[in-house]
Order: C-alpha cells, then structure tokens, then sequence
C-alpha cells in the first residue's frame, strides 16, 4: 500500500502577511521505496499566513493539479524502481 503525504516547506508572503506564493512537495513511500513530486502555486487573494492551515494550502495546489494524476504519478516512478527497465553496472578493463 502506497502512502502519501504533502509537505509544505516555504511559503512566500508580503509585508502585510498576505501568502503570495507556496511551495509543496507531495511524497509516496511504499516500504523502502519513495518518490515525490514538488512545485508551486500563488495563494489565494488575501491568504492571511498565520490563519492559514495545512487544508488551505492543500487546496490551493488541488486547484490546478488532479490529486489522482499526481498519486499515479507517483506509483508509477515507484513500480520503475521496482522494476526498473535498466540496470546500472560496471566493467573494469
């Protein structure tokens, strides 16, 4: 089973505490594999920063990215690395 978690690390805001940009990262860990995905969205118009919680900053990257494309995103770079196409290997000559 897949688990997934968003994470918040920075958030951009103006003088008058007004969030204008925030930055996220959205991960998927299925035992000892993991991906993640990151980006950012502008918030919303008169997000106050020390009012805001982990929901409204969930809806603002949801607005424009399908939490379903994000999370099949993700389980398909982990099924990669569980079954990776390639192999890396080395050769001394």
């Amino acid at each position: 089973m897949i688990n997934y978690e968003w994470q918040f690390p920075n958030f951009e805001v103006n003088s008058e505490n007004e969030v204008k940009t925030i930055h996220w990262r959205y991960t998927a860990t299925e035992g000892e594999y993991s991906a993640s995905i990151y980006g950012s969205c502008g918030g919303s118009e008169g997000m106050d920063f020390d009012t805001m919680t982990k929901d409204h900053a969930i809806m603002c990257v949801t607005e424009n990215q399908s939490v379903e494309d994000m999370q099949s995103n993700l389980s398909a770079q982990i099924e990669k690395q569980k079954n990776p196409d390639t192999v890396s290997r080395t050769k001394e000559f």
